[in-house]
């Protein structure tokens, strides 16, 4: 649970700030790079603000976070509200994701519905959460509220949500800092682990994967260069091809084409039309290897479910 803050008493989500407002050092972009605990005490210090009474907030693996508010709560008919924010890896709001949050909300009596994601939304995640009449809030939107605020109001919530490390993600499970980690990635966008023809046809799309075959009585042309791994063909090939490794015609297979490859094995009754070139020299690989990075927690005294936590670096 997150703690709630004390009960303050000025403005909160609805409010539009003036734009003549002098700046305080809020930004939406600082807004956006805020740590999601950071960012929800924040939103729970603005529904305060507000007037607003706050029920307790439920904490997700995903840094998502529920929580329940009463908007003018001492009227003779204060409002309910649920308040998402989204998780830290789908920072931006999706319309799949407002639709998941609207089903939420239905299950709340006489609810509506508010939905917090710093990276804004998409036009059509903006539409499905007016047909759903979910209150969107990005981090323009919030900077707005808080630069709406009396300066001195403001100021005081920038320092208390700018201290420290403000931009590090804290572990959901065990709320403690995370700490960048890396590991190498071998996939490759656009590059498809295996192609396997098995009826005859023109491919008019480049092709890169680590293998490729042909079967036997099929014939295939590509329009564009073959890059692959492995390139086995048994049946009938026409095009250029480049293969990091060893390309293999079996027997009665035929390539008509140019071929670059660190190795060609021709099968007793295959046949290789055209011109063949043997790579001997480094090769720009079909599979690139890079390193990813990311935030995962290492608290040696955290709980079970620490080690599942894992958060994107937020551009």
């Amino acid at each position: 649970m997150l703690d709630p803050y004390p009960t303050l008493n000025e403005t909160g989500f609805s409010a539009t700030g003036e734009e003549d407002l002098p700046p305080v050092g809020w930004t939406p972009e600082l807004i956006a790079s805020l740590d999601w605990l950071r960012l929800a005490e924040l939103a729970r210090a603005i529904a305060q603000n507000a007037g607003c009474e706050l029920g307790g907030s439920r904490v997700f693996e995903d840094g998502s976070v529920v929580f329940a508010m009463f908007e003018e709560p001492r009227s003779a008919s204060p409002r309910r509200a649920l308040v998402k924010l989204t998780g830290w890896n789908d920072w931006s709001a999706t319309p799949q994701m407002v639709e998941q949050f609207a089903d939420e909300v239905r299950t709340a009596r006489n609810a509506r519905g508010v939905l917090i994601a710093p990276g804004g939304f998409t036009p059509a995640a903006s539409h499905a959460a007016a047909e759903h009449h979910i209150e969107p809030v990005d981090a323009a939107r919030l900077c707005a509220t808080l630069k709406s605020l009396p300066e001195e109001r403001s100021d005081f919530f920038h320092v208390l949500t700018t201290t420290g490390e403000h931009s590090t993600p804290t572990c959901p499970v065990c709320l403690k800092k995370m700490t960048l980690d890396s590991e190498e990635d071998a996939e490759t966008q656009g590059v498809h682990s295996e192609f396997v023809f098995q009826a005859s046809a023109i491919v008019a799309e480049p092709v890169s994967c680590r293998r490729l075959e042909v079967l036997p009585n099929v014939e295939v042309q590509f329009l564009h260069t073959v890059r692959a791994q492995e390139i086995l063909v048994s049946g009938h090939v026409t095009g250029d091809f480049v293969c990091e490794g060893r390309l293999t015609l079996g027997p009665c297979a035929t390539l008509s084409g140019t071929v670059a490859a660190r190795s060609v094995d021709v099968h007793e009754g295959g046949e290789l039309i055209g011109k063949a070139r043997i790579i001997e020299g480094d090769l720009q690989p079909v599979v690139l290897v890079r390193r990813r990075t990311f935030w995962r927690c290492h608290n040696p005294l955290g709980k079970a479910n620490c080690p599942r936590v894992q958060f994107d670096l937020h551009d």
